[in-house]
């Protein structure tokens, strides 16, 4: 009799095990999700969601027009990281070169705006010199 007081009741041992059970659970796919990357170089289209930060549904849109690069293998549609990489890059070049055009437009309107009021410096003077 004395042994069985000692004894945890089962339920509390039942409730430490699966605590246990699921944090060792949760640890290997968090490290399973960390090596994603590094193992794959072709990601499923959900994957390219979430390393895009776009939804499932614009991947598949963007991938049928075109504007994204993907493979197909039979009926999967895969997605290659380095090519989303370089698919990244070439957008952010467009926008320097749209931002650059912007201040190039900005830079000329200026010069046009000193270049006639230089003009018209030079106009107001003669027009005094002709009335003296």
């Amino acid at each position: 009799m004395a042994l069985e007081e000692y004894r945890p009741p089962l339920k509390e041992v039942l409730d430490m095990l699966a605590d246990l059970l699921a944090e060792k659970y949760f640890e290997r796919m968090d490290d399973r999700i960390k090596k994603i990357p590094e193992l794959r170089r072709l990601i499923t289209a959900k994957e390219a969601s979430q390393y895009l930060s776009l939804s499932t549904d614009t991947i598949y849109r963007m991938a049928s027009l075109k504007k994204l690069p993907y493979i197909k293998i039979g009926d999967r549609v895969l997605f290659d990281v380095k090519a989303l990489d370089h698919w990244i890059e070439k957008h952010l070049i467009r926008e320097k070169a749209w931002k650059r055009e912007e201040l190039n437009t900005e830079i000329d309107k200026e010069k046009s705006n000193t270049k006639s009021s230089k003009e018209s410096d030079f106009l107001s003077l003669l027009k005094r010199k002709g009335k003296d």
